[in-house]
């Protein structure tokens, strides 16, 4: 066992084994008596056959169970005789335990005898018992006070006969002499014979109810009292599976109880629970901070007071005798900080009902849960307690044990318990509990694959709501963040063996909407498989997420499956790769009354999308539809919850040569815009002649933001050629043999002239604004317009044509093109500055000056006049 892990069970057993010693030192050690057997036995013929050899398990079986109840005694009779078969049985069944608690319970043996070749051997000494504290539920933060009265027997061997008898005497007085008990007549081990009998005054009026197959009673009376008696032979072992819903019980049973309704054990229930209605200390300040938080909001005190219980009252229930169904003060239990189930409802109950707001104990079955209607009313139906209470005259149900319940006002999740027992006066009746609201499970796995080389980036986000939420709040608080990041790449691992955390996961709780979002992120090593040819790789995706779910179904499973109802998951696994996906769509869809499934696989653009979709509408698989049930899994997990892809152009991707046409079609351009650009540059231009005092004007103003934006365009249209690989072998094959490798091959060539050509035109206009020529206004505009084609052109038609995402951003640097050309066309179309400053011509010396007019013809001029 890990260091870590001994240090956590000690500091939380610690308290409740010092506790133990406490109480243990109180009430005494516990005893083991010996005594002869009663006198109030009947008796029966013995019984001698054995069971068939190739159904024994274990090694042993039992030749006699027999069980007499003498309920006016209070005395429970037991005669055991096992028979060891072989050795493993000597390991089995060579030690004997018998549990009891001694808060009200006395037990005395009567014998041990070990038969051996048909010869008696007496083994009972009370000496060699050991009393250890019986806690089985100690893990689950419960102490019940029982014991286990152990003997462990010397020199068993193989053929002996083990036979022993005690006797139990003592009720809980709890239940006020009333008697209720589940009597068993089939165990999980052959039985050759079974022998019960229950002893009652005639006068108690008991009601029975059977379940399965069971041995036919007979009744007798007899100085007063009934024998009800039942006998059977060569009962065969019970049949268990793991996944059998916990409510589910083949074994044949009957039901005793000495109630007659349910308004009986309300009555009984109440009895011993009253609700506290005179509050005073420390719980009675709480409950005025409450009201006065509040402020009359019936809502609002309500919530309140559920964390208050649930939150700062921990766990614990110490159920020694009395208290195993009777509730503590909920003054003491506010006080202490801790209680069970009862002790925290009670607790609620009486903190809702002290503001007004109608509150009750629930008394329900966390196994059963609706199959509590199966039962007769008994106070032995429930194994725990919750509150409903009636605010703002809307019904609401609480379980005061669940920890870190997110939500505000009434909207609290509350388990599928069926139906609960309303400890309210007059009721005498179950009440069925309408199904809570339930949450969800969404999670999506992202896998970013830049090549077949380089490690995969996996993005894991997955949003919990509801009690989905809860649940995870509850673990998260229960364990350090480096164990959780622990549990959650340990998991992956078993998927990919080369895989690595490359971030910490990170948690949004958002406690008011009751949801929280956890995103982890993983690098995945040898992602790809190499396939059967030198240019392609192969992975595969399952859906592990939606397989885990279904429970595992042979053919020997003969009981319903148990289902994690409530379950509901929306699972996407999205594959993202440069080019796009050659894949139609496809759904599947499977309708059952138990559970719901859709599958739905697309591409759009780069991305393919894996989403699956589970329900589960009920608890369990119904035996007779198990068949059914096996075909659809065996359909999933074969076809239906995985995919395989191969990814083409693996061989160009470790390739590093230069792609020779590309080059080419790049130096043609280049050379093309060169002898282009000198021809439109040197095409003489009309001369200007200057009036006199006028000249060439600098540049200046907004014309410098224009200089420096042609520099930036230019320089940028090279580093993107440059930076997107377009001379790369590699980018050129990326789509080789896919659906979209002409696309994609017309895209490169799209780009590379579109960029060179743009990076040329903006040098052009460079040179023609430094040297301020007579010709850049309308060249410039002609730029503009072509940045903005050919960018839009590149947004809206090239890429979709190899199915890449148009994306918001892509949309808003078309936008932003767009406003960038319309102003600055206005601007060379109408600024002055741009009319006196672009003027000269070509070549640079053709202008002149008008010459000035002399005195002598301006005077000659006016006396003409």
């Amino acid at each position: 066992m890990p260091k870590c892990f001994k240090i956590y069970l000690t500091l939380i057993f610690c308290p409740l084994l010092l506790l133990f010693n406490n109480q243990l030192a109180k009430a005494g050690t516990p005893v083991v008596h010996q005594s002869s057997k009663p006198v109030w036995l009947s008796s029966f013929k013995p019984y001698s056959q054995k069971p068939s050899a190739r159904t024994i398990e274990r090694g042993f079986f039992y030749a006699l169970i027999e069980e007499q109840i003498q309920v006016e005694k209070q005395a429970d009779y037991h005669h055991v005789i096992r028979e060891i078969v072989s050795d493993a049985g000597i390991q089995n069944a060579s030690q004997i335990s018998i549990s009891f608690d001694p808060a009200f319970e006395r037990l005395d043996f009567h014998d041990i005898t070990v038969w051996r070749d048909n010869k008696p051997l007496n083994r009972l000494k009370i000496s060699a018992f050991k009393v250890l504290a019986d806690e089985k539920n100690l893990s689950d933060f419960l102490y019940q006070g029982t014991f286990s009265a152990l003997c462990i027997l010397d020199d068993i061997r193989k053929g002996d006969r083990i036979e022993y008898s005690y006797t139990l005497t003592g009720r809980n007085p709890i239940f006020k002499g009333k008697y209720c008990d589940n009597i068993y007549f089939q165990w999980y081990t052959p039985i050759a014979h079974q022998y019960t009998a229950i002893i009652a005054s005639a006068q108690r009026k008991l009601n029975f109810k059977y379940f399965n197959k069971t041995p036919k009673i007979t009744v007798s009376e007899n100085g007063g009292l009934k024998q009800y008696a039942y006998e059977d032979f060569q009962i065969p072992a019970g049949e268990d599976y793991n996944n059998q819903p916990d409510w589910y019980d083949p074994l044949g049973h009957v039901q005793i109880s000495e109630y007659n309704s349910w308004a009986d054990v309300v009555d009984w229930a109440l009895s011993i629970n009253p609700i506290d209605t005179h509050i005073t200390g420390e719980l009675a300040d709480r409950i005025k901070k409450l009201k006065t938080e509040a402020s009359g909001d019936k809502e609002k005190y309500f919530r309140a007071a559920v964390r208050t219980v649930q939150n700062e009252v921990r766990y614990m229930g110490i159920e020694i005798g009395q208290y195993s169904h009777r509730a503590n003060d909920p003054q003491k239990v506010f006080k202490q900080r801790y209680g069970d189930c009862k002790d925290k409802s009670l607790l609620l109950v009486s903190m809702l009902n002290a503001n007004g707001i109608e509150a009750h104990m629930v008394l329900v079955n966390a196994s059963r849960n609706e199959h509590i209607a199966d039962y007769i009313p008994t106070h032995y139906a429930f194994n725990h307690a919750v509150v409903t209470a009636t605010v703002n005259g809307k019904q609401v149900w609480v379980d005061a044990t669940i920890d870190y319940q997110g939500g505000t006002g009434t909207d609290v999740y509350f388990p599928d318990y069926g139906r609960g027992l309303v400890l309210k006066a007059g009721n005498n009746a179950l009440t069925s509990i309408p199904p809570s609201k339930t949450g969800k499970i969404t999670g999506k796995d992202i896998y970013t694959i830049k090549d077949a080389k380089s490690p995969v980036l996996l993005t894991v986000k997955t949003t919990y709501t509801g009690n989905h939420a809860d649940n995870l709040r509850g673990r998260l608080a229960s364990n350090s963040m480096a164990e959780t990041e622990k549990s959650y790449l340990d998991y992956y691992a078993k998927i990919y063996t080369k895989i690595e955390r490359k971030d910490s996961v990170t948690v949004l709780d958002d406690l008011q909407k009751n949801s929280i979002t956890t995103t982890e992120t993983y690098l995945i090593s040898s992602f790809f498989k190499k396939g059967p040819t030198s240019n392609r790789v192969t992975a595969e995706l399952f859906a592990y997420s939606v397989s885990d779910m279904f429970p595992n179904v042979t053919g020997q499973t003969k009981t319903p499956v148990s289902l994690s109802y409530p379950y509901n998951l929306e699972y996407t696994q999205q594959l993202i790769i440069s080019g796009g996906w050659d894949m139609a769509t496809k759904t599947n869809t499977i309708n059952r009354d138990y559970y719901h499934f859709s599958s739905n696989r697309r591409a759009v653009g780069d991305s393919l999308f894996l989403q699956y979709k589970l329900t589960f509408l009920k608890d369990n698989i119904p035996l007779n539809k198990l068949a059914e049930y096996k075909d659809d899994v065996k359909e999933l997990n074969n076809t239906g919850l995985s995919y395989s892809f191969s990814y083409i152009g693996a061989e160009s991707s470790s390739t590093t040569g230069v792609n020779g046409f590309m080059i080419i079609l790049a130096v043609i351009l280049i050379a093309v815009l060169v002898f282009v650009g000198m021809r439109i540059y040197q095409h003489e231009t009309p001369a200007i002649v200057f009036t006199p005092g006028s000249g060439f004007q600098p540049i200046g103003g907004w014309l410098v933001l224009v200089a420096i934006g042609l520099v930036l365009t230019a320089c940028g249209a090279v580093f993107r050629l440059f930076s997107d690989d377009i001379f790369s072998l590699h980018t050129w094959g990326a789509y080789s043999g896919s659906r979209y490798e002409f696309n994609y091959k017309l895209a490169l060539i799209y780009q590379l002239t579109g960029d060179t050509i743009l990076a040329g035109y903006a040098l052009f206009c460079l040179v023609l604004l430094l040297n301020k020529r007579d010709i850049l206004p309308r060249f410039i505009i002609g730029y503009f317009i072509y940045g903005m084609i050919f960018l839009l052109l590149k947004i809206m038609v090239v890429q979709p044509l190899h199915k890449a995402v148009l994306t918001n951003e892509s949309i808003s640097v078309a936008v932003r093109s767009v406003l960038i050309a319309v102003i600055w066309i206005s601007y060379f179309k109408r600024s002055t500055r741009v009319m006196e400053t672009f003027i000269v011509p070509y070549p640079p010396y053709n202008y002149s000056y008008e010459e000035p007019e002399s005195p002598v013809k301006e005077e000659q001029a006016n006396l003409e006049e």
